[in-house]
């Protein structure tokens, strides 16, 4: 599913005319484009998408730091929209900070960075588009059409959806085991059989 794809199909289902080609410096087009880029950012941001999750080693130590007081730094990769968390030398590396795309730290090697990626659109799974397609409509009927009303209700829709999609997502994941401590439960009187999750 391509870009033009999801900014037609958001423009008809707002009652919108529909672009033949992109930038073709229509009204639609002027609207639906900033729409589509802030639709994608916020849902790459808004859940942890397993196809933008991804991790690199970061190499090319930078000639100075932003920072005043971490002095190394390296150059984030060209399709990171956020860190998640960074390592060193496959510990968790506590102190670093994200600055003009550029993590600063204290060491010279062995940083790795998990981060959030911008993905091609033939990559994204069905629901993401419908979600995509939900949020650019939110947008369009709030900028568009200046319609807030029913543009809430689209953000309404969205956001209902993507719980839909953690719920989801928890399901999926094994259960965590559950330490029920002997002492406490016998403490409380209860005897002196003690309860395992599974």
């Amino acid at each position: 599913m391509d870009r033009l794809t999801i900014i037609n199909d958001a423009l008809r289902n707002t009652g919108n005319n529909t672009v033949n080609f992109e930038y073709d410096g229509s009204t639609e087009w002027e609207n639906a484009d900033p729409a589509y880029r802030r639709a994608i950012s916020f849902l790459i941001a808004s859940h942890p998408w397993n196809f933008a999750n991804t991790s690199a080693p970061l190499a090319g130590l930078l000639p100075s730091s932003p920072h005043l007081v971490l002095d190394k730094a390296y150059q984030l990769p060209n399709d990171c929209m956020l860190v998640e968390a960074a390592w060193l030398n496959g510990h968790p590396l506590g102190e670093y900070e994200i600055m003009d795309q550029k993590l600063c730290c204290r060491y010279d090697s062995g940083v790795t960075v998990k981060y959030v990626r911008a993905p091609e659109p033939g990559q994204w799974p069905p629901l993401f588009v419908e979600l995509a397609t939900m949020q650019v409509e939110a947008y369009l009927l709030r900028g568009l059409n200046e319609d807030t009303d029913n543009a809430r209700k689209r953000d309404a829709d969205v956001r209902n959806l993507l719980d839909e999609v953690r719920s989801a997502q928890d399901r999926q994941e094994p259960p965590r085991a559950l330490f029920r401590s002997r002492t406490a439960h016998r403490r409380r009187g209860r005897g002196s059989r003690t309860i395992w999750a599974p």
